[in-house]
């Protein structure tokens, strides 16, 4: 039985010589540490090791919040692959980009809990391991950002590797997301609402994710890659607006501007997420967040009263009617579209 002073001392001296950080075996072992003393701490889990030679504090394990283990994860992997670059769902999860279906998966250890497993790109051979996955490639500096002493591919190439290998419509919503995000990062103390409406930032960030696109020489995927960037959104503002939006280029639905001020008769303006402007029609997307509290539904109903009043017709659909039975939304769009059409040629 490992002495519990002596793994106490040797995990506080982990965590002096690492700042609560991993450091690998070689440096402990330089610091005057013995390989009994990490093995007895590593034994009575005071010290935890996420990749092989590469040890952890367990208290600074245990305190991480899901994105600090996350990192802990990265530079772990980082010190036993010193020449990879972090990417895919790792470099996802550092750009903090809001799309669950490319977060970095976990695995549920009996001791450690939840572990994420780390993305890397390098030269060479891909390869799986149960923490760890391994692209091979390169990428040039030009796609790059660095953080912490480590380098990570940037929001653009982060975007497009994900991309690639998605269905149409979640690749349209993770490049809508990019897209929004590279205006956003390029001028940070702007309204992100007006600026992505802006065509000339609009350019700057589409013409950016095309360059990567190009870059990307040799993976397949790359030109039908490219058509989704070009029908890209940026001021599509949730994964839903995203999808609702392919489902009508998908069934040839008359396409909405999307994100854009709406007055009330009640001298307010409103961001709608979807407008036919000349039909007088705003589409609605109702994600769950959008209703938290009654306090939110009454407030969208004297919203939406003011709109009609103001004589816009509102369409709404759900997350369900848009992405599990898009017919129902569709049906409904095109019901509206086909009324004001017709009420149009009435009153013309």
């Amino acid at each position: 039985m490992p002495d519990p002073s002596r793994t106490s001392s040797t995990e506080q001296a982990i965590a002096r010589i690492g700042s609560f950080q991993p450091i690998d075996r070689a440096t402990a072992l330089a610091h005057g540490l013995t390989e009994g003393q990490l093995r007895s701490a590593l034994k009575a889990g005071r010290l935890v090791s996420l990749q092989t030679g590469i040890l952890l504090p367990a208290q600074a394990w245990d305190s991480a919040d899901g994105h600090e283990r996350h990192m802990f994860a990265v530079i772990s992997a980082l010190l036993r692959h010193p020449r990879a670059i972090v990417s895919h769902g790792s470099a996802a999860a550092v750009h903090d980009l809001p799309f669950d279906r490319v977060r970095p998966q976990v695995i549920i250890e009996p001791v450690l809990g939840e572990v994420p497993i780390v993305e890397l790109t390098q030269p060479g051979k891909g390869r799986r391991e149960r923490r760890l996955r391994i692209f091979p490639g390169t990428a040039p500096l030009e796609h790059l950002d660095s953080l912490s002493g480590f380098q990570f591919t940037n929001i653009a190439r982060t975007v497009l590797d994900l991309a690639i290998s998605l269905p149409p419509h979640q690749a349209l919503a993770l490049i809508d997301i990019g897209l929004r995000r590279l205006i956003s990062v390029n001028t940070p103390s702007r309204n992100i609402r007006r600026l992505v409406q802006d065509p000339a930032h609009r350019d700057i960030a589409t013409n950016t994710m095309l360059t990567t696109c190009a870059n990307l020489a040799g993976r397949r995927g790359l030109k039908a890659l490219a058509t989704i960037i070009r029908a890209g959104e940026p001021a599509a503002e949730s994964v839903l607006e995203s999808i609702s939006r392919w489902q009508m280029r998908k069934h040839k639905i008359l396409m909405p501007q999307c994100g854009v001020p709406v007055l009330g008769d009640d001298g307010h303006n409103y961001w709608a997420d979807f407008t036919w402007e000349h039909l007088k029609i705003i589409g609605e997307a109702d994600g769950v967040a959008k209703y938290a509290t009654r306090a939110d539904h009454v407030r969208e109903k004297l919203r939406q009263e003011a709109l009609e009043r103001a004589g816009w017709q509102v369409v709404r659909w759900t997350w369900t009617e848009a992405v599990v039975n898009p017919t129902v939304m569709i049906n409904r769009i095109q019901t509206a579209i086909t009324r004001r059409q017709l009420l149009g040629k009435r009153t013309a």
